[in-house]
């Protein structure tokens, strides 16, 4: 199989052995087991997790030790509110600053005021918010400012789109790709996220296999669009049993975590094909960090073997 002409950097995130959200979930663990299991999957390294150092030299310390890099941080941003934006942007500026300092790169954001994914007794899909006209003037101006600060301290901001917040479909991602100056916003790409997002009216495109089909080719149409415009990967996929399960029951996002709505790449019950999203970006030379990522109950799947398969997958298709 041909490989890349310049690899992209592989990591893992520690979702799958823990969770930001809901930190009970895997709470455990400690962060040194997470870096050894990192690195003997075979990954480079991977974002910092809840119960990781928050002292720049001790987290410097523990990746040097482990031999792996920090890929990036989850950010989230209050933009829209339109109140103290000076301190949240002061909280964006503090967070480049400490990513920068553990030798990062890249920083991911998501707008989350308002947002539900963190909310158990909420619908993660039909009780998120959908923004006005005011608050995307706010998001996608505050946006090109964060990224424009982000660059010029050497750093790259990209956008997450995530279930349970305003950016979660496919055509919101769109708009905020489109209404951002493409030089200081860039995309993360999360396929999960995405086919999950859109599964909010699946029932429009027939069934569930229906949507997959339309899911999958809007999914492989947005990459191709923005390839240039890719940053950060998330590369995960969605149980294709549990996603109706989630869509019909308005579950939560932590409902949908524990029921196992997201899996691991090579994981034969993902709804999505992985390998034309991956060859896209591979004609594209996309060459930066390939983030392996599920939000899953590592109770119900030992998040070591599904780093080996996530691992075994990338190996397969890229050839390295």
């Amino acid at each position: 199989m041909d490989t890349l002409p310049v690899k992209m950097t592989l990591g893992i995130q520690p979702t799958g052995w823990t969770n930001d959200d809901f930190p009970e979930i895997g709470n455990d663990i400690p962060y040194q087991t997470i870096l050894e299991q990192t690195k003997e999957a075979g990954f480079d390294g991977g974002s910092t997790g809840h119960n990781y150092p928050t002292h720049a030299p001790s987290l410097s310390k523990a990746m040097q030790l482990s031999n792996l890099k920090i890929a990036a941080t989850w950010d989230g941003t209050t933009f829209t509110t339109g109140i103290e934006i000076e301190e949240a942007f002061s909280a964006f500026q503090a967070q480049v600053a400490f990513l920068k300092s553990v030798g990062a790169q890249d920083v991911v954001v998501a707008e989350l005021a308002n947002a539900v994914n963190q909310v158990r007794t909420k619908s993660v899909l039909t009780d998120r918010p959908i923004f006005n006209e005011p608050q995307w003037y706010l998001l996608t101006s505050l946006l090109d400012r964060a990224g424009q600060y982000a660059h010029e301290q050497g750093m790259q901001l990209s956008y997450h789109p995530h279930v349970g917040t305003g950016v979660m479909t496919i055509k919101e991602t769109i708009r905020l790709m489109e209404s951002t100056n493409p030089i200081y916003v860039g995309l993360c790409l999360d396929t999960g996220h995405l086919h999950y997002g859109g599964a909010v009216n699946y029932k429009d495109y027939g069934d569930a296999q229906d949507y997959r089909r339309a899911s999958q080719s809007e999914i492989e149409d947005l990459t191709e669009r923005y390839a240039s415009r890719i940053k950060h990967v998330h590369l995960k996929n969605v149980r294709r049993n549990v996603l109706p399960l989630a869509v019909d029951n308005k579950f939560s996002f932590y409902q949908a975590i524990m029921q196992g709505i997201f899996t691991v790449p090579g994981d034969p019950d993902g709804d999505l094909d992985l390998r034309p999203i991956l060859r896209i970006l591979k004609g594209a030379g996309y060459n930066r960090w390939m983030i392996i990522e599920a939000e899953q109950d590592p109770t119900k799947a030992n998040p070591l073997q599904c780093a080996k398969t996530a691992r075994a997958f990338l190996r397969e298709e890229l050839g390295w």
